[in-house]
């Protein structure tokens, strides 16, 4: 995984391994649906765009599988 911006919201970040361990190995990961979750659990001012490629990144290096949907 490549290293994290300066602005990158590190509560959005840990929502996002919060929501990644929770699905389990062999469940698909819905983009649209995580970034609708993290949202509701933390602020942050991450763009959408933004949250949709750490949670690719973060999903990636978990080799869980992704569903590009947002």
């Amino acid at each position: 995984m490549r290293g994290l911006p300066k602005d990158v919201d590190a509560d959005a970040v840990i929502e996002i391994g919060r929501y990644l361990d929770d699905r389990g190995k062999r469940a698909r990961i819905s983009v649209h649906e995580a970034i609708r979750i993290v949202r509701k659990k933390t602020r942050t001012k991450l763009t959408d765009a933004g949250l949709e490629e750490l949670i690719v990144e973060c999903a990636a290096a978990r080799h869980l599988a992704i569903v590009l949907d947002s």
